[in-house]
């Protein structure tokens, strides 16, 4: 079941063009990133010279996706070309649609036009003193996380050569809020992963689609909820390791300790009276008889709510109370659960046998058989289309 490979616009979605690639051509897909294409082609091949791939591939104007039948697996902008001459081979690397907002700030269309040195105004209440100007800041209140992410996205497609092909879920009314001032530059595709990342935070994807015409490709923004923040189908989707024929095959396990936390410490601001501390305490690793753990997260220096920061920690002594333990191995595309059913963030069972040597049933280092719940943080596949790589966590 060899995947359908082809080239868009980036701005439009349109003018599909079907590429021939090599079966070395890899697609990834992880949670809360952006998916990763890598695609070879033959620059021998006729059809594909025809196609003049260095004009009409353009990295930063070329769209790479890759799809099985209806199902886009994964679609973004192309970032750079490769060609080896000797080899006549050329390689097309690209990034999911998230990766372009990587390439965005959370500024509104005022500061296209405003002048720069009006970005900052002085304090009229403290002399010497000046404060950021709010006509180029990006101020949220009252809305969910999701419809947060979702406002920041829309306010950058205001922009002239902005309006990339995006769909948004309808607005939903919450508690959250988040303030931006111009003058910070804050990357949008950083504080699309910060957000993510925040205790409660909500999953968030751009899912690549064909439009309903089938002549271009499309993107919707899909977020996870602040009741039920994990994007995830409501299908629990099974795999068997020790049965007669499982399609399961190539199963690792890697165990990492390094993110284990029993406190965890964060800090944010810019000047000694903005500083902000924030501790979150976990005493499920030191009631197992765990000796302590800490981590420090400085990554957030422009938040300036203590809630927000507080958010950061909690989440961070939760992912610490176990060491990332995870599960890989390969499946058959073509065997149920298909490829194309399940994705990043649905749920599965992986059901293993006892270990006992002398019926040659399970496997020593996963001694205990059973029924582990797991949840897909990882996609992979090649131009074959015949296995996809999978990559689970344990459910926390």
């Amino acid at each position: 079941m060899a995947l359908r490979w082809f080239i868009a616009d980036l701005l439009t979605g349109r003018d599909i063009a079907d590429i021939q690639v090599m079966a070395s051509s890899t697609w990834a897909r992880s949670i809360n990133r952006a998916e990763k294409l890598t695609a070879d082609l033959d620059m021998r091949d006729p059809a594909t010279i025809a196609l003049r791939p260095r004009q009409t591939m353009a990295p930063g104007r070329s769209v790479l996706a890759c799809a099985s039948d209806d199902v886009i697996l994964g679609a973004g902008p192309i970032w750079s070309h490769t060609y080896d001459r000797d080899q006549k081979i050329l390689t097309l690397d690209a990034l999911g649609m998230w990766s372009y907002f990587d390439h965005r700030f959370v500024l509104p269309l005022a500061a296209a036009t405003l002048d720069t040195t009006q970005f900052i105004l002085p304090d009229a209440s403290a002399a010497g003193k000046t404060k950021p100007n709010p006509a180029v800041g990006t101020y949220l209140t009252g809305l969910e996380y999701g419809t947060i992410a979702k406002r920041w996205v829309q306010q950058s497609q205001a922009w002239t050569g902005g309006n990339v092909p995006i769909l948004f879920e309808a607005d939903r009314a919450g508690t959250r809020e988040r303030n931006f001032e111009g003058s910070e530059f804050k990357s949008l595709g950083t504080v699309l992963t910060q957000l993510s990342q925040v205790e409660g935070g909500p999953d968030i994807r751009f899912a690549p689609q064909f439009t309903p015409d089938r002549l271009g490709i499309q993107w919707v923004l899909q977020t996870g909820t602040d009741a039920s923040p994990l994007l995830a189908s409501s299908t629990v989707f099974e795999w068997a390791i020790d049965v007669p024929q499982s399609p399961v095959s190539g199963v690792k396990v890697e165990s990492d300790a390094t993110r284990l936390a029993s406190i965890g410490w964060a800090t944010a601001g810019r000047s000694a009276d903005s500083v902000l501390v924030s501790r979150s305490t976990d005493p499920a690793l030191t009631d197992l008889g765990y000796a302590t753990f800490e981590t420090l997260d400085t990554t957030h220096s422009s938040v300036n709510q203590q809630s927000t920061l507080d958010g950061y920690t909690g989440e961070a002594t939760t992912l610490g109370r176990s060491a990332l333990e995870q599960w890989s191995f390969t499946v058959e595309a073509a065997r149920q659960p298909y490829l194309g059913a399940y994705w990043e963030g649905d749920f599965c069972q992986v059901t293993l046998a006892n270990y006992d040597p002398a019926k040659a049933t399970g496997d020593p280092y996963l001694f205990e058989g059973g029924t582990f719940q797991r949840r897909i943080t990882a996609l992979s596949g090649n131009a074959k289309g015949l296995t996809v790589g999978i990559t689970t966590q344990a459910v926390i």
